[in-house]
């Protein structure tokens, strides 16, 4: 097992989260190929999961990722990873609902009781609403909570069962998000139904592909997954592994790693991706409360944060900005 710093895992993890940008096909092609390559994207935010693929990527805009997912469909936006929000390619709907969503919807049964969502009216409501959505197409949160008050599975409009419903069919792989801050039915945005039939091992081969050198315990935090069943999966495609300050660490691929500066938008992946990041984030960075803010790393190493609004930043260390500066112009 070789021994490595600190400096070379984060550099490493930088690269292998393709924020070494390898991605140079514009439109919707370039969008799904980061997409697949990180195996999904944090989606909480649209706007974050746009700014996550120009970080990959050299020549997509901002609309690619929109037309991508809206008009060309080759990425799906829905429940998936620890039951988030998350931008996948297509291909990789099915399978990760398939293994994750059984999980997803146990770990959910106490939310469920104290909303007073039994058994039998989340299955009513999945129904009620994909038929829905299958007659009228794209639907806000509010028709949505409409129909299920018509429908007689909730007593008013407002509150968050109605939110719990919609997010426990697309966890069944029923809807997901249409355009802008609507739902549809998955089997007419996307032609068919979706499979769900997922394999550990494939998934944790695109883990430790995306965000190795990791552990077993980063490869369950990301995925919501138990850290035994993690870690037998990552142990059987792991081909390298190393050392880093006494922790034992698995990967696919002995990289030199990324050495740029990036800046990445709100929810990136990339420091999501971990139980161990192997640095601490500063509150400007992550305030708290779910919370992770924009923020500029260099060589894997989070060294600022930045904001929207007007672009400005609070660097703890000296960085040339001005490429990425130019690029999020450009995106």
């Amino acid at each position: 097992m070789a021994r490595r710093s600190v400096d070379w895992l984060l550099a490493a993890r930088m690269q292998a989260n393709c924020l070494a940008r390898p991605v140079s096909e514009a439109g919707p092609g370039g969008v799904a190929d980061v997409v697949r390559r990180t195996g999904g994207l944090q989606a909480q935010t649209w706007r974050g999961a746009a700014y996550a693929v120009r970080a990959r990527s050299t020549a997509t805009t901002f609309a690619d990722v929109t037309y991508a997912q809206v008009t060309d469909r080759s990425v799906v936006r829905g429940w998936f990873m620890r039951g988030t929000l998350q931008l996948v390619a297509i291909e990789d709907a099915g399978p990760l609902l398939g293994l994750l969503g059984p999980k997803l919807l146990k770990d959910t049964e106490r939310r469920y009781a104290e909303l007073g969502l039994p058994d039998r009216t989340r299955a009513a409501a999945a129904d009620v609403l994909e038929e829905h959505l299958l007659r009228h197409g794209p639907s806000t949160r509010a028709e949505l909570a409409d129909v299920l008050v018509r429908a007689g599975l909730i007593p008013q409009p407002k509150g968050q069962a109605v939110y719990a419903l919609i997010r426990y069919a697309g966890l069944l792989g029923r809807l997901c998000y249409g355009p802008g801050d609507t739902w549809v039915a998955v089997s007419d945005w996307l032609g068919k139904p979706l499979v769900l039939e997922g394999d550990l091992e494939a998934v944790a081969l695109r883990y430790l592909t995306a965000y190795g050198p990791a552990t077993a315990r980063d490869f369950a935090t990301w995925a919501g997954l138990p850290v035994p069943q993690a870690r037998g999966a990552i142990t059987s495609v792991a081909t390298a592994t190393f050392d880093v300050e006494g922790t034992d660490l698995y990967a696919v691929e002995d990289l030199p790693g990324c050495q740029d500066v990036r800046m990445l938008g709100e929810f990136d992946a990339y420091l999501l991706g971990y139980q161990n990041r192997f640095q601490e984030l500063p509150k400007a960075i992550f305030p708290g409360g779910g919370m992770l803010s924009p923020a500029v790393i260099r060589a894997g190493r989070a060294i600022g944060a930045w904001k929207h609004a007007d672009l400005s930043t609070d660097l703890y260390e000296p960085a040339d900005l001005t490429g990425e500066l130019a690029d999020l112009a450009r995106f």
